[in-house]
C-alpha cells in the first residue's frame, strides 16, 4: 500500500471534525513550506546583491565620490521637479 493510500484509510476513519483538523495542518505544513522557499530566494537575492556591490567595488564605480554623506545630500536637495508650479 502506497504512502498516499495508508493516509486516505486512516483519514476515513477519524471522525468529520479531526478530519477537518487534518486539513487545516495540511494547509499549515503548505503554507510552512511555501514560507520556507520564500527564506530560501530571500538568501539567494541577498548572495546576489553582495556579488554585484563588489563587481561595482572591482570597477571602482563610485571612486570619484570623495565623500559619500556630502554627495547624498547635494543629490537629496530639494529641487523643482518638471511641469509643477513651485
Amino acid at each position: 500500500m502506497t504512502l498516499p493510500e495508508q493516509i486516505q484509510q486512516q483519514l476515513r476513519a477519524l471522525p468529520p471534525e479531526k478530519q477537518s483538523e487534518v486539513l487545516d495542518f495540511i494547509a499549515f505544513l503548505k503554507m510552512r513550506l511555501s514560507v520556507s522557499a520564500a527564506a530560501a530566494s530571500d538568501k539567494e537575492r541577498g548572495k546576489r546583491i553582495k556579488a554585484s556591490f563588489q563587481q561595482l567595488e572591482k570597477m571602482k564605480t563610485f571612486s570619484e565620490i570623495a565623500d559619500p554623506v556630502k554627495w547624498q545630500r547635494e543629490i537629496r536637495r530639494d529641487r523643482s521637479l518638471p511641469g509643477r508650479a513651485e
